[in-house]
């Protein structure tokens, strides 16, 4: 019998990304929660993004930098000439950059983290940089790109809101009705400490990966698991790692 069998997870996914998990997950028996915990708008002013899409359709770019499946989404309509390479942030990204533009990502690195795409990106010094990315996105690949020589345009491609569904994920952590907490992005991670209860236990958290749990220990957030891989698999061997008691931390409370 599956460890999963009863346990009531809480899924952050943005809306309709969560479903696949989620179907695995009621399969071994466990009791999947979809609670994104947050939704995207767009910017405030359309105006850069239009002007750098157009400067990207003209050719004006050595490089097109997606950082996630959002970026690729908001940008699917637009031209992305040949000249111009595509680096992508994780396996998921470069599949969805594969499927809207039917090209494949001429950098992709092991490590899904953003600072470590220059590392794959060969010579910089003198390249034309356009980075699409959320709002609240950190200025680190930003630093390491320009550190590397390049002329990086950073521009919001979408905006990062709350969801209405933290208010279920809320009420559900006040009953102590939650298990474990799978968190795939570091913009949900930051949602977090607003829905706990004053001295709460946090649930386990479980991250997609090590730029999610970064963000988790930056807010003081228990990580109790890290996938290995950003996929489905590697997150429900990550929650079986979690019931079995195989390489939790200390759960601290709020």
């Amino acid at each position: 019998m599956s460890v999963l069998v009863g346990r009531r997870i809480a899924i952050t996914r943005p809306a309709g990304r969560g479903d696949t998990l989620a179907a695995r997950l009621r399969a071994l028996g466990a009791i999947p929660l979809l609670t994104p915990l947050i939704a995207y708008a767009p910017p405030a002013d359309l105006a850069p993004l239009q002007h750098a899409l157009a400067q990207l359709a003209a050719g004006t770019y050595d490089w097109l930098v997606v950082t996630s499946r959002q970026a690729v989404q908001v940008l699917a309509e637009a031209t992305v000439p040949t000249t111009t390479a595509i680096a992508a942030v994780g396996k998921a990204t470069a599949a969805d950059c594969r499927r809207t533009w039917g090209r494949e990502p001429a950098g992709v690195p092991d490590e899904e983290l953003g600072a470590a795409l220059p590392n794959v990106m060969g010579t910089l010094t003198g390249k034309r940089v356009l980075l699409p990315c959320a709002d609240i996105a950190p200025s680190t690949l930003t630093a390491a790109l320009q550190a590397a020589g390049a002329i990086v345009d950073r521009v919001t491609a979408y905006r990062t809101i709350s969801s209405p569904a933290a208010a279920e994920l809320a009420a559900a952590l006040r009953s102590g009705t939650i298990d474990a907490i799978v968190l795939a992005s570091g913009s949900a991670a930051r949602q977090i400490p607003a829905l706990l209860p004053p001295q709460t236990q946090c649930p386990p958290l479980v991250c997609i990966g090590p730029s999610t749990a970064a963000v988790c220990t930056e807010l003081g957030l228990p990580v109790a698991a890290i996938a290995t891989r950003p996929n489905d698999d590697a997150l429900l061997a990550a929650l079986e790692r979690v019931f079995l008691g195989q390489d939790v931390q200390p759960v601290s409370g709020f």
